[in-house]
């Protein structure tokens, strides 16, 4: 958890890629971009979680708290959660292993 009580999201996502395979991280700057068969699923920077979702997965991720889209990115969100618990945890894990899971032509 950070200081303000929100989780880590760039220590979240870089222990839930070592369980997935086929997953490369590369940085720039304050950013790091996950991808998978060359297709980029999700970008950390700070406390903001960008992941790329399948557009009906998008669209309900968008009805929760903290949730935006990213502006000319179809089917990407922004998650930026203002605090700690749980769930706030669970959503970014959840949606950071779907935007892997899709990021896979063959998926």
């Amino acid at each position: 958890m950070t200081s303000e009580g929100a989780p880590d999201l760039s220590a979240l996502c870089a222990d839930v890629a070592v369980e997935l395979e086929d997953v490369a991280a590369s940085g720039s700057g304050d950013v790091t971009t996950w991808a998978r068969c060359g297709n980029d699923f999700a970008r950390v920077s700070g406390s903001v979680l960008e992941a790329r979702l399948p557009l009906d997965i998008g669209e309900a991720a968008l009805r929760t708290p903290d949730t935006t889209p990213v502006a000319g990115e179809r089917g990407w969100v922004r998650f930026t959660p203002v605090s700690g618990g749980r769930d706030v945890a669970d959503r970014a894990e959840a949606w950071f292993r779907t935007a892997w899971r899709h990021a896979d032509p063959k998926s």
